[in-house]
């Protein structure tokens, strides 16, 4: 069955009473499937599509330099060879994590996207054509190995919306600048994901990669078994 739930994150009272917030809540889903450490304050979307696909969205206050208002980011789970129906009536279904990142790559932002992996654009261009080839590294609380990247990619949008920016020819577009971070899994992944724009990003990327870093799992997505992973010693802290 699918399901959508909606809630603003709240703290104990002890928290709420402080003088200043602090910068990060630890969240735990719905599902129990995974925790990890969130801004403080922001809203909390949360939708599940039987075992084959679940989504909890974190929405943070207005800032006119995201696309349409406000930044965002997200941790999904997608099962293999299950397919998941989009809001718009598509279908998307996925081998696996390296095939997820290839469909991204050549079908959501094409040969005019410009692919980055820690700050810097990639030399070789062909890489867009090659999702093993992006490199994989550990994030620091659960020690998984996870593939990283970010892509700078240009989109059309309405005249004047929220976060679009105007060109010399007075086009108007949605400088995209998406980070991911694709976390393979056995029967499926994980997939964290910030949406930004080029002129919003440096604001809350720091936020990013600290819910990646803390991101620890409990299950094999919502439903699956239970794994242990034992935190690693070079856990950061909030």
């Amino acid at each position: 069955m699918r399901q959508r739930a909606f809630g603003i994150m709240v703290l104990a009272a002890a928290f709420l009473a402080a003088c200043s917030p602090p910068k990060y809540a630890r969240y735990k889903s719905v599902s129990g499937d995974f925790s990890a450490y969130v801004p403080w304050g922001w809203n909390v979307i949360a939708e599940a599509d039987y075992d084959a696909f679940s989504e909890v969205k974190f929405i943070g206050p207005f800032d006119a330099d995201f696309y349409l208002g406000a930044p965002s980011m997200s941790v999904r789970w997608y099962k293999r060879y299950r397919a998941h129906t989009l809001r718009d009536g598509r279908l998307e279904m996925y081998a696996d994590a390296d095939d997820f990142i290839d469909q991204m790559l050549k079908q959501v932002y094409g040969k005019d996207s410009v692919l980055l992996g820690g700050g810097r654009k990639y030399a070789d261009q062909l890489i867009l054509d090659d999702a093993k080839a992006i490199p994989e590294a550990p994030l620091k609380e659960s020690g998984l190995t996870a593939k990283y990247f970010a892509v700078l990619s240009p989109a059309p949008a309405a005249p004047g919306v929220v976060g679009a920016v105007k060109d010399v020819d007075g086009n108007w577009h949605n400088m995209r600048y998406h980070e991911y971070v694709v976390i393979p899994m056995e029967g499926g992944f994980y997939v964290l994901s910030y949406p930004a724009t080029q002129q919003g990003h440096d604001k809350a990327v720091d936020r990013f990669n600290y819910l990646a870093n803390t991101f620890h799992p409990y299950m094999v997505g919502p439903g699956g078994p239970k794994i242990l992973i034992r935190p690693a010693a070079a856990a950061p802290k909030p």
